[in-house]
């Protein structure tokens, strides 16, 4: 892991370079200014659903893009002839694109209208990133561009991300806990106002969340490791 640091700054010069920062600042800013003005129209559960299914998922997309940009300019081979592990690697891109998604969170949460559960919503967001990362990880392996990827990881995630809809009822029966994204998107919902949870229920809400984030971020490392090799 020595070689993080190193990893981490190449991963925010790339994201700088190809205008991540600015465009997906860009969005937030315009997100957060109807967020300002609509806001007290606009309910809790569509705050969260913008939340869940943006900021929160963007790893999965962001990550996939980086991935590829790298295999187009040669990195990946570098890197598979380097002393940088499969662990490095993964760290760096689930740190940066993280953080990149808790800003955009903090942004839209203030710009909301109505209390916020700050640490609930801070580390719903987090886990689901590192989870939607995880899973983004062997998916982005298995394409050549990022065109291709953009358009064909979705059909790799709808069918896991739609279901996450059923965590709008209310009360949410404890069985669909199991599921990670209903889980995932429910702490986002409670997190701003919508539903109720008794300390049980979020107890094993974030238990679900962290226990999915772990094991998609072992299966990308697994994955990692069949092209960076075992160091």
């Amino acid at each position: 892991m020595s070689a993080l640091p190193t990893l981490l700054l190449h991963d925010l010069r790339l994201q700088y370079r190809y205008g991540i920062h600015a465009a997906y600042g860009t969005v937030i800013v315009l997100y957060g200014a109807f967020l300002v003005f609509a806001g007290p129209y606009f309910p809790d559960w569509a705050v969260g659903l913008l939340i869940f299914s943006d900021p929160s998922a963007l790893g999965f997309f962001f990550l996939g893009g980086l991935v590829l940009l790298e295999k187009g300019e040669g990195v990946r081979a570098a890197l598979a002839i380097s002393p940088v592990s499969a662990r490095a690697y993964l760290a760096a891109k689930t740190l940066t694109l993280t953080a990149l998604a808790l800003a955009a969170v903090v942004v839209l949460g203030l710009a909301k209208s109505g209390p916020v559960n700050w640490p609930l919503l801070l580390a719903g967001v987090a886990l689901t990133s590192v989870f939607y990362i995880g899973i983004g990880v062997p998916i982005a392996l298995r394409f050549k561009t990022v065109n291709g990827y953009l358009l064909g990881s979705a059909l790799f995630l709808a069918p896991v991300i739609i279901p996450a809809g059923l965590a709008l009822l209310d009360p949410l029966p404890m069985a669909l806990l199991a599921y990670p994204p209903v889980t995932q998107f429910r702490l986002t919902l409670v997190a701003l106002g919508y539903g109720t949870a008794g300390t049980l229920e979020l107890v094993l809400m974030l238990a679900c969340a962290a226990i999915a984030a772990a094991a998609a971020l072992l299966f990308a490392h697994h994955a990692l490791q069949s092209e960076l090799g075992r160091k």
